[in-house]
């Protein structure tokens, strides 16, 4: 059995590769209180003792809002989290000869692209700090010269997890509850089943691939239309719901969000097949499966 190391295993993605993995693979996940990933002797030492056959790095400071407080603030925890965390992990990788899978984002583009979602080779050009940060990471993964493999993510949602509110369940949550939500019209994005993402993960690391890979919903939809086919999905009411534009629901707002926050996984389904991502819709019906669990 492969043993794969984590760090990040108590996030929203990474508790989720835990729970749906660990009887493939033995999952080694220190909490940050005993690997920092900003101290560079502790990683060299898990690395020496625990001797992996994959790392990965979920670590990540993923609040935009919050982050944009620290807007060019290199002494800040976002910085040093998501880029020099990142560049830690990726030198320790590259000491040992071990083999990286570093999570991204789409927030590492600037939301201009109109008329088909990013793909791969589309140039980055972050527009608030978040993703500066993040794409200082994957520079700095790059730079290393470590193997790996750069896996931006959009949206990711899930059935249950404590510690954070995702798209998907705020929006159930506010419709269970017969509250009136605002939903952005005039935006599109890719929100992303987390099953989804396990899943992409459990074949990059029974591959030899490396390089940098967008792993998403198949298709994109506006908030507006996610919130509607959750309405429908769960039965719940559609008169609850009602739009908004972008500009009004970030108005005031520190970071700017990007418009058009889509990403494209042709790359991935081509490489891996066309039966690990999901539709929006398909992955809903997923979703309503294990919350009524």
């Amino acid at each position: 059995m492969k043993n794969v190391l984590i760090f990040g295993g108590s996030g929203l993605v990474g508790s989720k590769f835990n729970n749906l993995l660990k009887k493939e693979f033995e999952i080694i996940s220190p909490p940050a209180s005993e690997v920092d990933i900003l101290n560079q002797d502790q990683l060299m030492k898990i690395l020496e003792e625990e001797n992996p056959s994959w790392v990965i790095n979920f670590a990540a400071i993923t609040d935009v809002e919050g982050s944009e407080k620290e807007n060019g603030d290199k002494d800040g925890l976002c910085f040093r989290v998501n880029a020099i965390g990142a560049q830690n992990v990726a030198q320790a990788c590259k000491n040992f000869n071990k083999r990286l899978i570093h999570i991204s984002t789409e927030y590492v583009f600037d939301g201009t692209k109109s008329d088909n979602p990013y793909t791969e080779e589309d140039i980055p050009n972050p527009i608030n700090w978040y993703g500066q940060t993040k794409l200082f990471g994957e520079d700095f993964v790059l730079e290393s010269g470590c193997e790996a493999i750069i896996m931006r993510i959009s949206m990711p949602f899930t059935s249950h997890y404590k510690l954070k509110k995702d798209i998907a369940r705020f929006f159930l949550e506010q419709l269970k509850a017969g509250n009136n939500i605002k939903a952005v019209e005039d935006q599109r994005i890719t929100p992303t089943l987390v099953n989804d993402i396990v899943n992409a993960l459990r074949v990059f690391l029974e591959s030899q691939s490396s390089g940098i890979y967008h792993v998403s919903s198949r298709d994109s939809v506006t908030p507006l239309e996610f919130a509607k086919t959750i309405a429908k999905t769960f039965r719940l009411n559609y008169s609850l719901i009602n739009s908004i534009s972008l500009d009004e629901f970030s108005k005031n707002k520190k970071a700017k969000l990007l418009k058009f926050s889509w990403l494209n996984p042709t790359k991935f389904e081509k490489e891996f097949g066309d039966d690990i991502l999901h539709l929006v819709e398909e992955s809903l019906v997923i979703l309503k499966q294990e919350v009524l669990l």
